[in-house]
């Protein structure tokens, strides 16, 4: 109950901003706790603030559950190792009323891979070696290398009207949208602080009765709770077990969202210094050293699981067989004897918070148990923004490690994930040359069966060497009011066409 004094500035505000918006009955009001960093610049890596996808649509998308599906693409077929063919959905048109054709397509791929500017989600797709229209609605793409699943990293790629893109540039394009899905944005609100999402008749995709989307950046968790709780907020993301009761007596329904993402502190190896970070005996120690149990059962509510690997079950790779870290400071103590620091030392991270409920004391607990071993630890708590341009361009000058999600989700398979940790990452921080014939031949192996057992290897060697300290998966509350049904979702812009308001015009 303390955080209604503290938020009572944030609830003043939100109400000055949704007097006009909660006039309108379809009208759903979120509160976001990270701002679109880069707007609505389809290209980038970050989730653009949860609404990416609500204004563009890609070849395929994969659901809450990993199943991939037809987008602007109905169907698809791999030729050849290298050459995939997509049938793209007919009767499609942009939000400038501009029709969707593989030429189209073709265009926008020309932009996407120019040669002015290195867009980020090429870390995601890769290149290609060719694309072209085959007919109005025939689009082939040929791969450099064979890519077990291209299909899925299609989904990362979302389609731009190239005339508009070309007319607008970059940075107003951002601001201005030009996509094929349900909404659009009408309005950022200042620093991208509040977004407004208008529905778009002419979408090929069909929505409830949400026609417009008011999305409320609110980054204190406490702050977002108070504004469910006053009335001011429709759909609050990111909630702690510990507000279930007083929200659900508010009328709210509480949703867990379960995810194949897991939550780490990144060790920094690529270093020209002889950090103690290199020599496995210490990450191994400082796995053993942090109370997960604790950290998922006391601080999340025990609606998280603890991890000791970079895989959840479920997906290819997955070793059943791992030996879980358990939390034993005379193991880790030993360990870091047997490397040569029983005297300890100190290390420096870079944290975020707001993105998982209550990861910023699962920062601290971390903290207070690296001390327990004789490593004097500091968080140093970062914005979103901040990190993420440290990330991209590996500017972790001073810094240990800092908090990173293996991000399964994205496609429901690790390539990604462990491509990050690792040397052929664009901008490197953790490198294992031995394991890279691996990873690099699990990248390119066709053969189901023979990649799972590469992928296993993979994750298995990750584990034993202790890459990253693996705490929790992602999984995640949402709460959201009594009068809006909605099945499953993913947490990003494709919910909102699946809501609907009951009793409401």
């Amino acid at each position: 109950m303390q955080y209604f004094a503290k938020s009572i500035i944030v609830i003043i505000a939100l109400a000055s901003l949704l007097v006009a918006g909660s006039a309108i009955s379809r009208t759903l009001r979120v509160g976001w706790p990270a701002t679109a960093v880069s707007a609505a610049y389809p290209f980038s890596r970050d989730d653009g603030g949860g609404i990416r996808y609500a204004i563009y649509d890609a070849l395929t998308w994969i659901d809450i559950n990993g199943v991939l599906h037809p987008r602007l693409a109905v169907s698809w077929e791999n030729e050849s190792p290298t050459t995939w063919v997509f049938k793209l959905r007919e009767g499609v048109v942009f939000n400038n009323g501009e029709p969707l054709n593989a030429e189209k397509v073709v265009r926008a791929l020309d932009i996407f891979f120019g040669p002015d500017i290195l867009h980020p989600r090429q870390a995601d797709t890769g290149k290609f070696k060719s694309y072209r229209a085959r007919g109005p609605y025939e689009l082939e793409i040929s791969t450099l290398q064979p890519d077990p699943i291209f299909h899925r990293r299609v989904s990362l790629l979302p389609i731009i009207e190239p005339k508009a893109w070309m007319e607008k540039g970059q940075d107003v394009y951002a601001k201005e949208p030009v996509g094929t899905g349900p909404y659009k944005v009408t309005s950022w609100g200042g620093n991208n602080t509040r977004p407004v999402l208008e529905h778009v008749p002419t979408s090929w995709r069909e929505i409830g009765n949400v026609d417009r989307v008011e999305i409320i950046i609110v980054t204190d968790p406490g702050a977002r709770v108070a504004g469910g709780l006053s009335g001011q907020l429709d759909y609050i993301a990111s909630v702690v077990s510990d507000d279930f009761p007083i929200l659900r007596s508010a009328g709210f329904k509480i949703h867990k969202l379960n995810s194949p993402n897991i939550l780490s502190l990144a060790f920094r190896t690529v270093r020209d210094d002889p950090s103690p970070l290199k020599d496995a005996r210490v990450r191994r120690a400082l796995n053993h050293a942090v109370d997960k149990t604790s950290i998922a059962e006391i601080i999340l509510g025990g609606n998280n699981r603890v991890v000791h690997q970079p895989a959840a079950p479920g997906l290819m790779g997955y070793d059943p067989n791992v030996i879980p870290f358990d939390y034993s400071l005379q193991k880790a103590k030993e360990l870091l004897a047997e490397a040569g620091y029983e005297d300890g030392f100190s290390l420096k991270f870079a944290v975020y918070g707001g993105l998982l409920a209550n990861d910023t004391l699962i920062f601290q607990k971390i903290a207070q148990d690296f001390r327990a071993i004789g490593i004097p630890t500091e968080m140093r708590q970062i914005s979103f923004p901040d990190y993420v341009r440290r990330l991209f361009n590996a500017d972790w000058d001073g810094i240990d490690g800092f908090s990173m999600g293996w991000l399964h989700n994205t496609l429901y398979d690790p390539q990604r994930a462990i491509d990050q940790f690792s040397c052929a990452y664009s901008a490197p921080f953790y490198c294992d040359e031995d394991l890279m014939p691996l990873i690099n031949a699990a990248r390119i192996e066709m053969d189901p069966t023979r990649r799972s057992d590469m992928l296993t290897e993979v994750i298995s060697t990750l584990s034993k060497s202790g890459a990253a300290l693996w705490l929790i998966d992602f999984s995640g509350s949402v709460a959201f009011d009594q009068n809006i049904e909605i099945g499953d979702f993913r947490l990003d812009g494709t919910m909102f066409e699946a809501m609907t308001f009951n009793g409401k015009d």
